[in-house]
C-alpha cells in the first residue's frame, strides 16, 4: 500500500506528523512538493523528478490557498485517473475562496454571515455607507486569521478599501457577529468529528491559534455537529475543519478549511488527529 502526500515546499509540522503516523500503516509514504509537480497534456501525466505519480493507493493533498490554482490542475489529473482522495479538484476552487465557500453553504440552506464581494472600490464604498459597524473585511484567500480586519467605523473601512484597491485586491465585506473573539471548530475526519473552541487573546477579535488565540476542548451540540457534516458534504470534503460562531439567532458558519493545522487542536483535545487522518487514509485505500 502506497500513500502520496502533496504539500507546499516548506512542509508544515502538521504534515510531518501525519507522515510519521502514515509510515506505521503504509508500506511506502512519499511527500512531494506540489510546486515541483509537472503535469503534461500527453497521456495526460503528472511527474516529480521525472517519476510518474500514478502508482499510489491513496492521495492526501495538503494544499494551501497560495497554491490553490495550480493545485486545482494537479488534483484534476488525479481525478481523471481515479486515485482515491478526500476531495476532488472542484473542492479546492470553492474551499480556498472565502466568498465561494459561504455562497455554496448559504445556497444549500446553512446559516452564514451576510457577506458582500466586489472588485470595485466605488461599489465597496457604497456598501460601507449602508453597513452597520463594527464590521469585517477579509481577503478572499486568506488563512490562519491573516488578511482578516476588524473595522470599528465606516471611516476605517473606507481607508482599508482604498488600500486594497491600490493593491489590486478583491474586497470581501462581512457583517460582524457579536460573539467575535470566540469560535467553534468542528474537525471532521471521515465520520468522526472532534470539537474545539478557540478564544482570542485580549484585545484581539480573531480567535485563530496563529493569531495568538487559545484552543480548548469543546463538545459540539447536535446542531453544530449536523452543520459540520452538512457543510463538509456540500464542499465534497471527507477531511476538513468547519468554523462557526454563536450569534443571537444561533450558530453561523464563518469559514471552512480543507488544509487545517493540527497542533492547536491536538494540544487542546489530547486527540492524535495525525494518527486518525493516517488511519482514515489507510482504510480508504483498502476499499
Amino acid at each position: 500500500m502506497k500513500l502520496l502526500m502533496l504539500c507546499p515546499k516548506g512542509i508544515s509540522q502538521s504534515s510531518k506528523m501525519i507522515h510519521e503516523e502514515a509510515k506505521k500503516l503504509f508500506k511506502e509514504v512519499d511527500i512531494v512538493p506540489i510546486k515541483e509537480v509537472v503535469i503534461n497534456t500527453d497521456g495526460p501525466s503528472a511527474t516529480y523528478n521525472g517519476k510518474e505519480l500514478i502508482d499510489y493507493n491513496y492521495l492526501l493533498p495538503r494544499i494551501d490557498s497560495k497554491r490553490a490554482n495550480f493545485g486545482y490542475h494537479v488534483i484534476k489529473f488525479f481525478d481523471k485517473i481515479g486515485t482515491p482522495k478526500p476531495y476532488n479538484a472542484e473542492t479546492i476552487l470553492v474551499a480556498h475562496n472565502k466568498f465561494s465557500t459561504l455562497f455554496e453553504l448559504r445556497k444549500h440552506g446553512l446559516p452564514v454571515p451576510q457577506t458582500f464581494y466586489t472588485a470595485s472600490q466605488k461599489s465597496a464604498e457604497e456598501l460601507i455607507k449602508k453597513m452597520k459597524f463594527p464590521g469585517i473585511i477579509k481577503l478572499v484567500s486568506s488563512f490562519g486569521g491573516q488578511g482578516v480586519m476588524f473595522l470599528e467605523s465606516k471611516q476605517a473601512a473606507m481607508s482599508v478599501v482604498k488600500t486594497l484597491d491600490e493593491l489590486k485586491q478583491d474586497i470581501l465585506l462581512e457583517e460582524f457577529i457579536e460573539g467575535a473573539g470566540e469560535d467553534i471548530r468542528g474537525f471532521l475526519i471521515g465520520d468522526e468529528i472532534i470539537g474545539m473552541k478557540r478564544i482570542a487573546k485580549k484585545g484581539e477579535t480573531r480567535a485563530n491559534v496563529k493569531a495568538g488565540g487559545k484552543a480548548v476542548t469543546y463538545k459540539l451540540d447536535d446542531e453544530e455537529e449536523e452543520m459540520t457534516r452538512k457543510a463538509a458534504k456540500i464542499l465534497g470534503a471527507k477531511i476538513c475543519a468547519i468554523d462557526m460562531m454563536e450569534s443571537k439567532s444561533g450558530p453561523q458558519i464563518i469559514e471552512a478549511n480543507i488544509n487545517p493545522g493540527l497542533l492547536g487542536i491536538q494540544k487542546a483535545t489530547g486527540e492524535n488527529l495525525a494518527q486518525k487522518i493516517a488511519k482514515f487514509c489507510y482504510e480508504e485505500a483498502k476499499k
